[in-house]
């Protein structure tokens, strides 16, 4: 199954990516491309395929890279024989003036990828490592891959792409009979398959190169930079880059046809690779006035509420607003029974048990937990963490702050190099001291365990709350099964609040108590957060060095203290400011809807540190940022 030598010309159905990447060969200042797509698309194929059609230098850097095999480092062999510091280039030097293919690119560690981006924008670097001191130029295109199934890039990192492609699964019998038969002919002979795409391939070779001659004489005019900004702005991109890059981008487009001026089609064909991943929501205008019908008109009070707008974003006080003969609290008791006897389903004993609505959507990859700086154990497929176990990727050498075992070899080779001049090795080849020792730091995947303390009390019955509630965390769990982290689960209803599911790795378990969870009842919301703080205790026995995520799922309308007799509600901010000392990852999802509003919620996450979310108001961009924020 090699696929290295496989002609760029014999791709199937993948025109559009193609020809980004012959704009990006074309055109460094295009900004490089990203290549996206589901696994076995074939993206990895046709990028390393583009090999074959520069006369320049293609260096590929592995997901495993160490940092001084990228930057460079003390040439060690010069440094024994002679005694010199002497660089010897990384990755980066040696890409200079062609490729730095990065395949995988979600998987490469976020500040290597964030280094090699801002090398190629300024086109130099500085290093400072095992005493050497260095000023490096060097140009080249990025050219990445990823398969967004195994993870997601960060939104600036993606935007420092000048292009971005996504390479279609094909579902047309015809296409799909095609490239398996062209693959097997390559498998069976790869040099007579390659001769038999020979005329084609040094066809685009050929264009490529009239294009890289073409490019510097193309002429922008201002028309084409006012059309530029024009596409810019209706796509409501963040910044400048944008603009930049669908020019060049455009320059490449024109100059491949061979035209020494830009056309409007230019950078429209432009756009379609340049706007796609920068695209953002307008900024919302201002609410237009409700539309005409047979609705009853809402009830008048004194004063007049203000818009839900203005209502979601003012900071809400704890006392509830004026009640009308129409209207009554939702936390209220009466509400609360009122609320239970809305049920669908119910048990035997008349509580209401609703169905999961699966219809909810998520992106794939929308929880994203905060690096643990702490050494920490466990397995899983989240996140990269640091270990002090002999397990786990080598990243970087550090000098060891403890007796250590885990010795970095290379990086102590390279320490001691400089010295071998000067010191006694007394029939050795190599005289190696203490202070020479470096230790490994070592990375590795990691479960993470996610508690959520849900409010199933009769408020959350009303409206088909609860549904979208189970929708969400089905889709959670699905999430944290593919991940390999632990789950635990707090109910808190009527009087009490219990561990429907302890830590646990069976997400199917989970998944069975949730849908069997009964909503009703009063909402004794601080017995739910005083029952998350026994938990995190016995979590953090088990693991000092968990770092949990909870997710809070309320609509804050606390109607049962801790005590007889007590308040409801500043016992549960009470129990919320402890949780908050914790420093953990907290979010609150808000349930609470309709025109008036308390706020309770969201007065809680600020007591709780927590990033706070309405469910109302939620979409797929913004679940992507709740972990993201929950991590600052």
């Amino acid at each position: 199954m090699r696929r290295r030598g496989y002609p760029f010309a014999a791709a199937c159905g993948m025109e559009k990516a193609r020809e980004a990447i012959l704009i990006a060969l074309v055109n460094p200042h295009a900004g490089g491309l990203l290549v996206s797509g589901e696994k076995g698309t074939g993206k990895s194929t046709l990028a390393r395929a583009a090999r074959s059609l520069i006369d320049a230098p293609w260096s590929e850097v592995p997901v495993s890279v160490t940092e001084d095999r990228l930057f460079g480092s003390v040439d060690a062999e010069a440094a024994i024989k002679n005694g010199e510091r002497r660089l010897l280039p990384g990755l980066i030097d040696e890409a200079d003036g062609g490729v730095l293919y990065i395949d995988d690119v979600n998987l490469l560690r976020e500040d290597l990828l964030s280094s090699i981006l801002t090398i190629r924008e300024t086109g130099e670097y500085r290093l400072e490592r095992d005493g050497i001191s260095a000023s490096r130029e060097t140009h080249f295109t990025v050219l990445a891959v990823m398969a967004p199934e195994s993870g997601t890039l960060s939104s600036s990192a993606l935007d420092r792409f000048g292009m971005f492609v996504e390479t279609p699964s094909l579902d047309d019998e015809e296409n799909r009979m095609t490239i398996v038969r062209r693959v097997l002919d390559f498998e069976r002979d790869e040099k007579k398959f390659a001769a038999s795409w020979s005329e084609e391939t040094a066809a685009i070779k050929e264009k490529l190169a009239a294009a890289r001659d073409i490019l510097p004489n193309v002429e922008v005019t201002d028309a084409m930079i006012k059309l530029s900004a024009v596409y810019t702005l209706k796509a409501n991109v963040a910044g400048h880059r944008a603009d930049i890059y669908l020019i060049e981008a455009a320059r490449a487009i024109a100059a491949l046809a061979g035209r020494k001026y830009l056309l409007p089609k230019d950078l429209e064909r432009a756009a379609e690779f340049v706007l796609p991943h920068r695209m953002r929501k307008p900024p919302e205008s201002e609410a237009a006035p409700p539309e005409e019908n047979n609705a009853p008109p809402p009830p008048q009070t004194d004063k007049e509420p203000p818009p839900p707008e203005e209502m979601f974003n003012q900071q809400d006080e704890l006392t509830p607003p004026p009640r009308t003969d129409t209207e009554e609290h939702e936390g209220s008791d009466e509400r609360d029974k009122e609320d239970e006897s809305m049920a669908n389903p119910q048990t035997e004993s008349g509580e209401r048990v609703d169905a999961a609505d699966t219809r909810v959507k998520l992106p794939p990859m929308w929880i994203e937990p905060p690096k643990s700086r702490r050494p920490t154990k466990g397995s899983g497929k989240r996140s990269n963490t640091k270990t002090d176990e002999k397990q786990g990727r080598y990243v970087r050498a550090e000098l060891p702050r403890t007796k250590t075992s885990d010795i970095a070899f290379d990086a102590t080779l390279r320490a001691a190099a400089p010295y071998q001049r000067f010191r006694e090795k007394n029939g050795m080849a190599l005289a190696i001291r203490k202070e020479d020792i470096r230790s490994k730091v070592r990375e590795k995947r990691t479960g993470n365990i996610f508690l959520f303390v849900v409010d199933a009390s009769g408020s959350m019955g009303a409206r088909e709350r609860m549904k979208t509630v189970k929708g969400v965390i089905f889709k959670i769990l699905l999430e944290a099964y593919q991940k390999r982290d632990r789950v635990g689960m707090i109910a808190f209803r009527k009087s009490h609040a219990e561990v429907l599911l302890p830590v646990t790795r069976s997400v199917d378990f989970a998944q069975k108590k949730l849908a069997s969870m009964p909503t009703g009842g009063k909402t004794p919301l601080a017995k739910g957060l005083f029952k998350t703080e026994d938990v995190l205790d016995m979590i953090y026995r088990q693991d000092a060095q968990q770092d949990p995520v909870v997710l809070l799922i309320t609509d804050g309308r606390a109607t049962s203290p801790i005590e007889k007799g007590g308040d409801a509600v500043a016992d549960a901010m009470g129990e919320a400011t402890r949780i908050g000392k914790r420093g953990l990852p907290i979010a609150v999802i808000d349930t609470e809807n309709g025109f008036v509003k308390l706020g309770l919620a969201k007065k809680l996450a600020r007591e709780m540190n927590a990033a706070y979310f309405a469910m109302d108001k939620l979409d797929e961009d913004d679940l992507m940022r709740i972990w993201r924020r929950t991590a600052m």
